[in-house]
Order: structure tokens, then C-alpha cells, then sequence
């Protein structure tokens, strides 16, 4: 299939490691370039590693980038445009999740939250904007999770911060549809990440992967079974962002299993 990616430039906030990492690599083996950028310089090395074999030359550019440090965001995206002159595709898939209830949460925890699930995505937008207008199109993807439909109380903070992103993902596709960029969210249930992996290496550092998996899928009643892969999603994300999804906006995705109860 032919997803129209080839030579197009995609940037991934937060895309050294889980799901950014698994998307880079396949919007490169469609041929496109691809910018990634991440807060550590050591994973930033792992991911350009990674992906070395998947790279034609002059396709990958890796920077030092806080996402939510619009000062930073703004750099970031300016040098993508010089090393590519142009910009298609922004995945906004920095992210990670607090666990705690209502009255454990700290006024920094909040903040951290509204940081991440908000601003981190107001300003990759704004960055980026005027040169998908100029481009005369755009796709947007922004990574979110069934919590925003389904409150959690042992995960209020991330909870309710997911919710705003849905809005906000859903009053960006309408406001963004006369410069023809599209705008979708993907909301994820239990997926194999680097947040997980840590997760299991804490808490079961003697249990093996399959076990830990196989019973994290069963106690949080995943319909199909079993917890998703990076990879899955990335293949979702490659979808929207392709040629095949040209009337596809203000969507949400779920990549979930069949975990979402809410319609």
C-alpha cells in the first residue's frame, strides 16, 4: 500500500524509546525523514542505534528537547525546517502517567501532569503551524490514552489532563481544517513500553516478561487477552498520517484491545 510518506518529513516529540521509537522506524522504511527528539542525550544515542538500519542517508535528525520548554520546542522545529525545509507530520507521543488518588497529589504533580498532557502539545503545535500552512497540508497525532474517557481514581491527575487532550485534539481539528492539516488522537490501553518495563523490572524484577505481561492483561480485563505492543500503535499512526487517511479528522483512535468501555 501505498501511503504517500515517501520524501515527507515527520517530526516525533518524545520519540527515543516505546511507541515515538516504533513510529520513527516505520515512517522511515516508508521513506520518510523523520526528526525525533528526547530529554536524554544517552537514549537519543540508543534510538539513532536503533533505527540505523532502517535509515537512508540524510533521513534521521535526533536533538536535546524538554517538550514542554516552549523555548526549546520552538528551536527544535526551526532546526528541523533547515535540515529538511519543510515539516508534514508532528506525533506528539511524549509522555507518562502518575499514579496516585485526589488527596495524594501534590500541586507539583498536577503541574507536571498539565505540563505534559498540554502545553508540551500547545507548543509543538504552534511551532509547527505555520509551516504546514505554508506546505498547504498537515497531519497532527496526538498520543492519549482510554482514561480520557474513563476516569481512573487511583490515577485522577492523569486522568482528567487526558480528557482536556481529547477536547483540545477535537477543537484543533476544526480549528486547523481551513489550512487542510488534520488533527486525530489515539487513546492507548495496556501497551508494552518503556514505562511498563521499568513497572515490572521494579516491582517483579525475577518474573519473566511473558508471566508479567500475560497476568497484567488478566487483571486489568483486556478483552483480547494480552497487552498491546509499540508497534501496533506505530502502525495506527502511520495510518493517520498517510495519504489513505485524507478525511480523517477530529477522530480518536482506540488502540486498546478492546479495553475501552466507553462509547
Amino acid at each position: 500500500m501505498d501511503t504517500g510518506l515517501k520524501g515527507k518529513v515527520v517530526i516525533i516529540m518524545g520519540g527515543s524509546s516505546g511507541i515515538g521509537l516504533e513510529s520513527a522506524k516505520i515512517f522511515l522504511q516508508e521513506g520518510a525523514k523523520v526528526a525525533l527528539c528526547g530529554r536524554n542525550r544517552e537514549k537519543l544515542h540508543q534510538a539513532e542505534s536503533y533505527l540505523k538500519k532502517d535509515v537512508q542517508p540524510g533521513h534521521l535528525y535526533t536533538e536535546i528537547c524538554d517538550v514542554t520548554d516552549k523555548h526549546q520546542v520552538n528551536d527544535f522545529v526551526a532546526n528541523v525546517k533547515t535540515e529538511f525545509n519543510k515539516i508534514n507530520v508532528l506525533v506528539n507521543s511524549a509522555g507518562y502517567s502518575i499514579m496516585g488518588h485526589f488527596l495524594d497529589i501534590t500541586d507539583e504533580q498536577w503541574q507536571e501532569q498539565i505540563n505534559l498532557k498540554y502545553f508540551a502539545i500547545i507548543n509543538a503545535v504552534r511551532a509547527v503551524y505555520p509551516h504546514m500552512k505554508e506546505e498547504g497540508e498537515g497531519r497532527i497525532v496526538n498520543l492519549n490514552a482510554t482514561l480520557a474517557k474513563e476516569p481512573a481514581p487511583h490515577m485522577v491527575a492523569t486522568a482528567a489532563t487526558r480528557a482536556g487532550l481529547l477536547n483540545l485534539s477535537k477543537t484543533l481539528s476544526t480549528e486547523l481544517a481551513p489550512d487542510n492539516i488534520l488533527v486525530n488522537s489515539i487513546s492507548l490501553g495496556v501497551i508494552r513500553t518503556d514505562q511498563w518495563e521499568k513497572r515490572r523490572k521494579r516491582d517483579n524484577p525475577t518474573e519473566s516478561p511473558e508471566k508479567y505481561y500475560a497476568d497484567l492483561a488478566k487483571s486489568r480485563n483486556v478483552p483480547l487477552g494480552r497487552v498491546g505492543e509499540a508497534e501496533e500503535v506505530a502502525n495506527v499512526i502511520l495510518f493517520l498520517s498517510s495519504s489513505k487517511a485524507s478525511y480523517v479528522s477530529g477522530s480518536n483512535i482506540e488502540v486498546a484491545g478492546a479495553l475501552g468501555k466507553a462509547i
